[in-house]
């Protein structure tokens, strides 16, 4: 059994999948990418498709899931704050059972687990949480190198000073940087 689903309907009924197996295809319409886009703090989600293949594993209460995920997010540079496109193509391996396992190692070098106590399934929602630990923690956009390196000319060379993470940020502000041996700043033995 094959099928597309809308990302709407993308809930998969455990008991209902044939012994050997069907494979699932999601695709976000505009809608959805919207709100993907809004749940994960994105400014937008370009594109979104997720395919899976769903197969009970015979004599044992679990189910194993594996695919792919593909997307094309809108970031904003950790950096300049420009917005920049992110691609993103992440594997699926996940095991779905309907009760934590009492004997797993999470050490174990097994796929994910998902417990689904009603014996159904959100493909949908299990390609978001893939998707959200997928993306870059501190996304930087192509010109962020070149912005730091600015940064910091702006606030250092003119100085003569050592590479600070604030120096850039105290010239801006018009601040002098103190001296060392606490020349500046200091409080005057008060």
């Amino acid at each position: 059994m094959t099928g597309t689903r809308p990302w709407t309907g993308a809930t998969v009924d455990l008991a209902a999948v044939p012994a050997a197996g069907m494979s699932v295809r999601l695709s976000a319409g505009a809608e959805d990418r919207r709100a993907i886009a809004d749940r994960l703090q994105l400014p937008a989600v370009e594109y979104c498709t997720a395919t899976f293949r769903i197969r009970p594993e015979a004599g044992r209460d679990r189910t194993t899931i594996e695919g792919r995920l593909t997307a094309r997010l809108v970031r904003r540079c950790v950096v300049t704050d420009d917005p920049f496109t992110e691609a993103v193509e992440q594997t699926v391996e996940c095991l779905v059972v309907e009760e934590e396992p009492e004997d797993r190692d999470d050490g174990a070098d097994e796929p994910d687990c998902e417990v689904v106590p009603d014996g159904a399934v959100d493909l949908a929602e299990l390609a978001i949480q893939y998707l959200a630990v997928s993306m870059a923690a501190y996304p930087r956009g192509p010109d962020a190198d070149r912005a730091l390196a600015a940064f910091r000319a702006e606030g250092n060379s003119a100085a003569g000073e050592p590479d600070s993470p604030f120096a850039g940020l105290g010239g801006r502000l018009g601040m002098m940087a103190a001296k060392p041996g606490g020349a500046e700043g200091e409080d005057g033995g008060a």
